[in-house]
């Protein structure tokens, strides 16, 4: 599944954010910043704690970097 993405230099590092899911994630570096996001929305789309998401579910596009 891939999600449109941007990611923006912050206060103390990078901002990556996903509207769709309405989240976003933190990092010293950009790949950081989507590396969290990934694990976010993969945590977001799991139906219950038994349930997981593969690792290459999640897929992001980033759309605007700065």
């Amino acid at each position: 599944m891939k999600f449109d993405v941007t990611v923006e230099a912050g206060g103390d590092g990078f901002v990556a954010q996903c509207e769709s899911m309405a989240c976003s994630a933190q990092g010293l570096s950009p790949t950081n910043a989507l590396d969290s996001l990934r694990d976010e929305i993969r945590y977001r789309l799991e139906l219950c704690p038994c349930t997981t998401v593969n690792d290459d579910y999640v897929e992001l596009n980033v759309v605007s970097a700065l």
